[in-house]
């Protein structure tokens, strides 16, 4: 009997894991529709959300009645309110998951239906359902593109201040980002170190949309843009050769080009600080496993564990140097070029 009610709790908890997906789908609904912005200081009624959002009033009843349960929105006497957690779904919540949940998009529920194929394979989900890389898609569908770049911002202002904190940098030094986007991060690095420089290296089309807090007001004169790819070449002279969030995008091989060019073109005793989470034992430690099978899908990249960055940068002539701080999830792994 006992190992029958064993069974009976396995079977409870591996179906509740299974249906997890429509809990997502759930809140990223509510996401698309715009309800928690529809729903302002005042309880609003079902006509009016209704009318708001564009929906059938029979069936946002019934979408809203299961929200409800979740403890998203409240209902009394006919009309909803927000709860803690509808706030949070606004669009100007500070913080808020909205632009975050909005980020994924179509392309992202239609990976993780093929995860078997990726797991069967090894190859990107991305690149064998839609024939092309995610950049080329984003190129084609700027809808897409916009969401996503719009939810890596709201990540950034997060996390990116708290880089720019655990960086250890020198007054004088120069600080090289590369594929940095906009360049928020590094925006954030000159603004919390005014000693030193920074380079970012980019694609001349990514570069014409960069901050226009770097090109312009009193960070420019310590700013400079560097067109180009790092998979080639990166620009020399740096002191710290910083890349986030990037590497875990590729296989092993695109990184050690990337890294073989940082060694190449740094001076003597120059560091690569390199921004990512690490892979770590523990069974509760879930968040970077979930990301780990999320770059597989999506570019067949990995994250990776402290020692496979220590052999990925011996490979590439560097010396490892350790973890040398912390920002939320994210660590900052260190990498030193050798002496001349």
């Amino acid at each position: 009997m006992a190992m029958a009610v064993m069974r009976d709790e396995a079977a409870a908890k591996v179906f509740e894991l299974s249906t997890g997906v429509h809990a997502s789908a759930v809140v990223r609904a509510a996401v698309q529709l715009g309800l928690a912005d529809a729903v302002d200081g005042e309880p609003v009624t079902l006509e009016e959300l209704a009318s708001a959002v564009g929906a059938r009033r029979d069936t946002l009843e019934r979408f809203m009645r299961l929200l409800t349960a979740y403890g998203i929105f409240a209902e009394a006497e006919g009309r909803y309110e927000h709860t803690p957690l509808s706030r949070a779904l606004r669009s100007d919540a500070p913080g808020g998951p909205a632009g975050i949940i909005r980020l994924g998009g179509d392309w992202n529920w239609i990976l993780w239906g093929l995860l078997a194929h990726s797991v069967r394979t090894g190859e990107s989900a991305f690149q064998a359902h839609y024939g092309q890389d995610i950049f080329a898609y984003f190129d084609q569908n700027r809808q897409a593109g916009e969401a996503f770049q719009h939810g890596l911002s709201v990540v950034a202002q997060r996390e990116d201040p708290l880089v720019a904190e655990a960086l250890q940098v020198k007054d004088g030094e120069c600080v090289v980002e590369l594929a940095g986007g906009k360049g928020n991060l590094l925006r954030a690095v000159l603004e919390r170190h005014p000693g030193v420089t920074g380079v970012l290296v980019e694609t001349e089309q990514a570069l014409d949309t960069v901050d226009p807090a770097l090109r312009e007001g009193p960070l420019a004169p310590r700013f400079r843009a560097f067109p180009g790819d790092c998979q080639t070449a990166v620009p020399g002279g740096g002191d710290v050769y910083l890349i986030k969030q990037t590497l875990h995008m590729w296989d092993d091989e695109t990184c050690l080009r990337v890294l073989e060019n940082c060694r190449r073109a740094a001076p003597p005793g120059a560091r690569v600080v390199v921004v990512e989470q690490l892979l770590a034992s523990g069974s509760a430690e879930r968040r970077a496993r979930l990301m780990d099978l999320h770059m597989l899908l999506v570019a067949g990249g990995k994250e990776r564990t402290e020692k496979e960055f220590a052999e990925l940068f011996d490979r590439a002539g560097l010396g490892f140097g350790g973890v040398r701080g912390q920002a939320g999830d994210l660590r900052l792994i260190e990498a030193v070029t050798p002496e001349a």
